[in-house]
């Protein structure tokens, strides 16, 4: 490469870090304040809330207080 080319890219590299400097220098990092909890609430817990766990409105069974026999009735092993 050319002498030319190579200050040229030096002196860019130069003025780039020293701008990045200068701006992390002059403003340091922000700090937020945390939100309420009502208003930090994700899109995920706002869905969950309005419809919620559908199980719960599933009735309790339970299959084996039934008096249904699903095997009674069935012809019997000729083998034995």
């Amino acid at each position: 490469m050319k002498p030319k080319v190579i200050i040229i890219f030096i002196i860019i590299v130069l003025l780039v870090t020293g701008g990045a400097f200068y701006f992390f220098q002059k403003y340091p990092e922000i700090t937020i304040e945390p939100l309420e909890k009502e208003e930090a609430k994700t899109f995920g817990e706002k869905i969950y809330e309005m419809v919620r766990n559908p199980a719960e409105k599933i009735p309790q069974t339970n299959p084996f207080k039934a008096k249904i026999n699903p095997f009674e009735g069935l012809k019997i092993n000729p083998f034995e």
